[in-house]
């Protein structure tokens, strides 16, 4: 090969970096994971590749390849502070917490690192009949949808929200329950409040017929989160995507019910709109807005009082209409959270259309940017309500009429 053809060789192939690049950052992860396999066949020992590689199987959930490439590229010198993060999730993802403890100790995440190494010996997660299924009838369903259930033995009212990563558990209620405290850290929540959060042991979790041994969750005050918004029930914890992704798992708005029934082998004649779990197995997917197809969202069905929400800055991009006289406030897990009312003429998530969606414009997003690509905002509950939402964790995929 003479000097042209090795220099336009190399021309196109930073050209294809260039664009496997552009795609991550946009939220492509489908076409990232492409476009980064063949650039890795032509660059077999690129060490930056195989471990953003590792992170697009984080995102799809595939634990086992996201440990093995990013334990190859911490072994071979590549050794930072994100992959070290990533593999950590990875490896609890998987039930392996001593491995994930011992990273989370290099992260100086001491609080998180020894109760999960204190846990290191158990089947986390364990479900007691890997067939049983459970359909539950939601207590409360308005302002968000409530489950019973009972937490070592004892009943308690459980919020189910796809915007919490883990379990998580008032602190009143955890203690009495015996569940076993321990370690803390202060922790990042909505509208930039921080909360320090206990991370614990809850040794079983039963919902109707199913029962889940030994889990770690979060201990906090919930109060300031759910105080005044059931009267007459107090709630005593909430049920996130660690439990709901040991299922196919089904929030049917339209009965009034949660549907959990166990993983099966996925199917290919079934389609479905594809759905990522980033940190903290933050739900992701894609949402069609009037001026931005496919922007990338967050999935939290414990955001209520509007369809969404996206940061000021990115508001006409999407074609979002302010209202300029409304000025609303929210709550999130250690607050309030200040924002503006606002419109879009439609969004699309899936099969389902919404026309005239109502939303909340945000000074800012902490997660708009943080992990290397953009997420354009959050879809709430009220976008679902009356819907049917199904989330199929084996083949990443989710469904909703």
């Amino acid at each position: 090969m003479n000097s042209e053809s090795i220099q336009q060789s190399n021309d196109s192939a930073a050209v294809n970096e260039a664009l496997a690049n552009k795609d991550f950052v946009e939220g492509r992860f489908a076409a990232a994971t492409r476009a980064y396999v063949a650039l890795l066949d032509r660059h077999p020992g690129r060490l930056d590749i195989i471990a953003r590689l590792g992170y697009l199987d984080l995102l799809a959930n595939h634990s086992d390849s996201a440990v093995a490439r990013l334990s190859h590229v911490l072994e071979h010198g590549m050794r930072t502070r994100s992959i070290l993060s990533h593999l950590a999730e990875a490896y609890c993802r998987r039930g392996d917490l001593g491995h994930a403890a011992l990273c989370y100790q290099q992260l100086g995440r001491d609080g998180l690192a020894g109760t999960l190494a204190a846990m290191a010996g158990l089947e986390v997660f364990r479900i007691d009949d890997a067939a049983a299924s459970a359909c539950l009838d939601l207590s409360v369903a308005e302002p968000l949808p409530v489950i019973p259930a009972l937490v070592n033995g004892i009943e308690a009212n459980l919020v189910v929200d796809t915007g919490a990563g883990d379990c998580v558990l008032d602190m009143h209620f955890a203690v009495s329950a015996g569940v076993r405290l321990g370690g803390q850290e202060w922790r990042d929540f909505a509208g930039g409040h921080r909360a320090q959060v206990t991370h614990a042991h809850l040794q079983q979790l039963d919902m109707d017929t199913v029962s889940i041994q030994d889990l770690p969750v979060q201990v906090l005050d919930l109060q300031p989160a759910f105080g005044g918004w059931f009267p007459g029930r107090t709630i005593h914890g909430i049920v996130g995507i660690s439990v709901l992704s040991l299922f196919d798992c089904t929030l049917d708005y339209q009965t009034g019910r949660l549907l959990l029934q166990p993983c099966v082998a996925a199917d290919p004649r079934q389609d479905g709109t594809p759905i990522w779990l980033a940190e903290n197995r933050m739900l992701l997917t894609h949402v069609d807005f009037p001026l931005l197809r496919e922007a990338l969202m967050f999935i939290d069905t414990g955001m209520t009082g509007r369809m969404f929400a996206v940061p000021e800055t990115l508001g006409a991009a999407l074609g979002v209409e302010p209202d300029r006289d409304q000025a609303l406030v929210g709550t999130g897990g250690a607050g309030d959270v200040h924002g503006r009312g606002a419109y879009a003429s439609r969004l699309r998530l899936g099969g389902k259309e919404q026309s005239n969606a109502t939303g909340l414009l945000l000074p800012s997003l902490s997660i708009e940017t943080a992990f290397g690509y953009r997420i354009h905002g959050l879809i709430g509950h009220d976008l679902l309500r009356g819907s049917r939402l199904r989330l199929d964790f084996t083949r990443m995929q989710l469904g909703i009429v």
